[in-house]
């Protein structure tokens, strides 16, 4: 049998571009694997020489699904720069937005991309295997995911001004107050939303004993972990310090080195 190569381009269910290219021995058996980024942004060029605080709004370019993520750790790193300790009320402010991100991307990568597979079958033809399909067959799912990115995205914007790459978290701190009428608006919606979260989260424990078998042996494999923890070892999402595990949930190392 004489050597293959498998080509998937482009990758879907993941947000950028790429393919993956795959090497058949004379046997039929992989012989390598690659994944492929075929995308040159160049950040790290352009950003050369400009001044320290420009690197937010900047940053915040990098990705139009994450921004926040993007907007806030070069803050942070900016803050650093300035040695400088934000205020308290800047700090929680920074976290309710990190969190309407957290929700909104959250909601995008499962019931848009995740859910169609999850809930229409592997085998599905690829034509309705995705958004569509799933407003078409199971239109109360598809309206949940729509309303809860609606609402991490509306958040977002009543925080810092703009819906996509926000320039209100700057070195410091954020640029102006969250309003109390847009605080009033984002407590009251946060019930509805999290009867959704709970509604698919059942879902979605219950659909997983179809996929026993998947589990044991797909991409299944030990590896390290690595994630943001506070003072308490609890997982952050905003500050903290990296901590390590192994395969067991065993800690290897928190870096900085709380000892």
């Amino acid at each position: 049998m004489a050597q293959q190569k498998i080509v998937i381009d482009p990758v879907t269910r993941i947000e950028g571009h790429s393919k993956i290219s795959i090497h058949l021995d004379d046997q039929g058996l992989v012989e390598a694997a690659y994944f492929h980024v075929t995308q040159f942004r160049g950040f790290e060029k352009f950003c050369e020489g400009r001044p320290f605080y420009e690197m937010p709004s900047l940053m915040a370019r990098i990705c139009g699904i994450c921004p926040v993520s993007h907007l806030i750790a070069s803050a942070k790193a900016c803050d650093q720069v300035l040695a400088v300790r934000i205020p308290p009320n800047a700090a929680r402010l920074r976290r309710v937005l990190n969190l309407a991100q957290i929700v909104q991307s959250h909601a995008l990568s499962f019931f848009y991309l995740s859910l169609p597979d999850l809930l229409l079958g592997k085998d599905a033809h690829p034509e309705h295997r995705n958004l569509l399909g799933v407003v078409a067959n199971h239109p109360d799912m598809a309206r949940d995911g729509v309303r809860l990115r609606q609402f991490g995205q509306s958040a977002i914007e009543m925080l810092s001004g703009k819906r996509i790459h926000p320039a209100w978290v700057v070195p410091g701190g954020v640029s102006s107050p969250l309003a109390a009428e847009h605080r009033d608006c984002i407590l009251a919606k946060i019930p509805e939303m999290l009867t959704i979260a709970g509604r698919a989260l059942d879902w979605f424990k219950s659909e997983m004993e179809k996929f026993r078998e998947e589990i044991r042996s797909f991409a299944n494999f030990p590896t390290l972990f690595m994630g943001l923890v506070g003072e308490n070892g609890g997982l952050e999402h905003y500050d903290g310090q990296m901590r390590f595990l192994d395969a067991g949930g065993r800690v290897m190392a928190d870096y900085p080195d709380a000892s």
